[in-house]
């Protein structure tokens, strides 16, 4: 009971972790296999990954140089 209770923990926390990386501009199949691996601390660090665009305040990978949705310039 304990196990299953701790897997299903780990994969929320996976699910998570990726959909807030995917938000955010990152990879979430690379999120999602982290957050199988760390749990909470792959959670935590992808809700501090990426920036905001200047112009249209999207989120987008801290190494952009030019924004994905009104694709201007960083």
């Amino acid at each position: 009971m304990e196990l299953k209770l701790g897997i299903s923990i780990q994969a929320l926390l996976a699910i998570a972790a990726a959909f807030v990386a995917d938000r955010r501009g990152g990879l979430p199949l690379t999120w999602f296999i982290l957050g199988i691996i760390f749990g909470p601390l792959a959670f935590a660090v992808a809700l501090t990954a990426g920036k905001r665009c200047k112009h249209c305040l999207s989120w987008i990978p801290k190494d952009a140089a030019i924004c994905r949705e009104c694709t201007k310039e960083q």
